[in-house]
């Protein structure tokens, strides 16, 4: 991973420990503006604040939520870890502090069309923890390219045994809009494909969908964005789905 120098705060240090996070794997700092935007920006305040002072200061108000305009936004940064992670959010003060192994990871990428052409790709991981513990991951930090398969990849090794365990022991996992059991793959409100009728599961163009077998046309499908742990999801349903095949 592209990461910024692996340093930690004595508080990050102290909160790694505490949760047993184990070794830091990358730090990631604020994006910062491209150059020419900074100029933008400045000659605008200026400007604005030449001719009204309230609109002005209201813009540059509005201009701390970036690092280039704000030291503490500035200081603020993603570490990963072996077994979890510890982020500072976008907005606001504080550190969130979530495992690996308890986490219920959400991820929604989407590609700015402008005038028919593509344009900035907006990366937003939501990771909901135990009780009240929520971290929403975006594209203010630099690098989502690394830190966001990382997470994913994370995930599926702390999770993915045990959720595979659990299925062929009977019982039915929940990964938010799909479900998965021995029997097959059910979608919330759209019904239950058994594994046998299940021809291919694929991910495209924000969507996951579970293809049924003979040419029925029949199929369950879901955003992207509403499945839970996502990588352990495509894991597990293809492995259970291939073992029925060989059957």
């Amino acid at each position: 991973m592209a990461t910024a120098p692996n340093t930690l705060s004595p508080e990050a240090a102290e909160l790694a420990a505490a949760h047993r996070l184990g070794a830091l794997q990358g730090t990631f700092t604020p994006k910062r503006l491209n150059k020419a935007i900074f100029v933008l920006y400045i000659f605008m305040t200026l400007h604005l604040l030449a001719m009204l002072v309230i609109p002005g200061l209201l813009f540059f108000w509005w201009l701390r939520r970036y690092p280039d305009f704000s030291r503490r936004q500035a200081a603020k940064r993603l570490h990963l870890f072996e077994n979890g992670l510890i982020v500072h959010p976008e907005s606001g003060d504080g550190r969130v502090v979530i495992r690996w192994d308890s986490v219920r990871l959400y991820q929604d990428i989407t590609q700015k069309i402008i005038n028919g052409i593509p344009s900035t790709t907006e990366y937003v991981y939501s990771a909901v923890g135990p009780g009240r513990d929520h971290a929403r991951i975006t594209h203010f930090y630099e690098g989502p390219e690394a830190w966001g398969p990382y997470m994913q990849q994370a995930v599926l090794q702390a999770q993915g045994p045990a959720a595979l365990e659990s299925i062929l022991a009977g019982e039915t996992v929940n990964f938010g809009e799909f479900s998965l059991s021995r029997t097959g793959l059910t979608a919330r409100g759209k019904g239950h494909l058994p594994w046998s009728g299940v021809q291919e599961i694929q991910v495209s163009a924000g969507w996951v969908n579970a293809m049924g077998t003979g040419g029925s046309g029949r199929r369950c499908s879901a955003a992207v964005s509403d499945i839970a742990n996502l990588h352990v999801f495509l894991a597990v349903a293809q492995h259970l789905s291939a073992d029925s095949s060989s059957a």
